[in-house]
């Protein structure tokens, strides 16, 4: 989902998180005071431009007094330089010290997603999402979760929430409106997109979701406007030549539709439909030997999605029963809408 990088953005954590009891800092406020000491130092470290002594600092302040906040403060810097392992080894110790902090979950789930690893992102985000049930931001991380997993009907249960939640927010509804596109539920996905799109006109992402849908419904003159308005800001976007492809095959252009689908694999190398559509343009061209390696890697891409959600159902238990639908469910053939 070529929208998903926006979202994911590593936040700070809750500060004055500590994973010391409250009875044993007022029975000891020498090592209070030290602790709080070290961190001022590490701030004061960090306003120099000296971040390896900040980092320093709050190291030794996460092993000297078990702080949760140095923790937390020293996997925000890691993470900005670069160093997403170290980062989540930090994340990890503050977990384990302060299981049910929100603070520690969130920036844990946060920092998984944005290192690639959603499926402990997932496990982090649904014991958020039942700590903090009324949290629109949790459903929402957990749909994004869920749909970088590949499981998009659980990812649509978490994301439906966080719009009710949040009725207003396009980042929601263009998550959901994508995630019902991907399991062809076009006029469901539909009204979501729209409102998005009310709310943020310019974004890419949204238009061409948009035109999917629209396509999905057979809507075509809409779909082609939508697809070429979001092609004309960015000629390499996959969604968006997928749609023009689609509406090309439907209109009998056969060698426009491979050239749209080509781009679209290219921007998308794992998305099963556009190599199954490019199959079938290949097919109407008579280019027999081309259809059958996008057929291979159709099947080969629906393999990976299924492995991924098998690992996916292992690591979460039985709680999703659903068979899966896929991020791209075997789409129906062009012009067979």
């Amino acid at each position: 989902m070529t929208a998903a990088v926006l979202w994911l953005a590593v936040v700070s954590a809750m500060a004055a998180t500590d994973a010391s009891p409250p009875q044993a800092r007022a029975a000891s406020p020498r090592p209070a005071a030290d602790r709080q000491a070290t961190l001022q130092l590490a701030q004061k470290a960090l306003a120099a431009g000296n971040r390896a002594e900040a980092k320093r600092l709050l190291a030794s302040a996460a092993e000297r007094f078990e702080s949760v906040e140095a923790l937390l403060q020293l996997s925000r810097l890691q993470s900005e330089d670069g160093d997403a392992a170290g980062a989540l080894g930090s994340l990890r110790k503050a977990r384990a010290a302060a299981p049910n902090s929100e603070g520690v979950l969130s920036a844990f789930a946060q920092m998984s997603l944005a290192a690639g690893a959603p499926v402990p992102a997932i496990l982090a985000l649904e014991s958020l999402a039942r700590i903090c049930p009324t949290v629109a931001q949790h459903h929402y991380l957990l749909g994004v979760a869920l749909m970088r997993a590949g499981d998009m009907p659980a990812a649509v249960d978490a994301l439906r929430v966080a719009e009710r939640l949040e009725p207003d927010r396009a980042l929601t509804l263009v998550a959901l409106g994508i995630a019902l596109n991907s399991g062809q539920l076009y006029a469901d996905a539909k009204p979501f997109l729209a409102r998005s799109l009310a709310l943020e006109p310019e974004n890419v992402d949204i238009v061409a979701a948009l035109a999917e849908a629209e396509q999905g419904v057979g809507e075509l003159d809409a779909a082609s406007a939508h697809a070429q308005r979001a092609l004309s800001k960015s000629p390499s976007h996959a969604t968006a030549n997928l749609v023009a492809g689609l509406i090309a095959m439907n209109q009998s252009r056969y060698s426009d539709a491979r050239s749209a689908f080509e781009r679209a694999v290219a921007a998308d190398p794992q998305s099963p439909k556009a190599h199954y559509q490019l199959s079938l343009a290949c097919t109407r061209l008579g280019d027999t030997a081309a259809a059958a390696e996008h057929v291979e890697k159709y099947k080969q891409t629906l393999r990976e999605y299924e492995s991924r959600v098998k690992a996916l159902r292992a690591a979460t238990g039985p709680m999703r029963d659903a068979p899966p639908k896929g991020r791209d469910p075997k789409p129906r053939e062009s012009g067979k809408q």
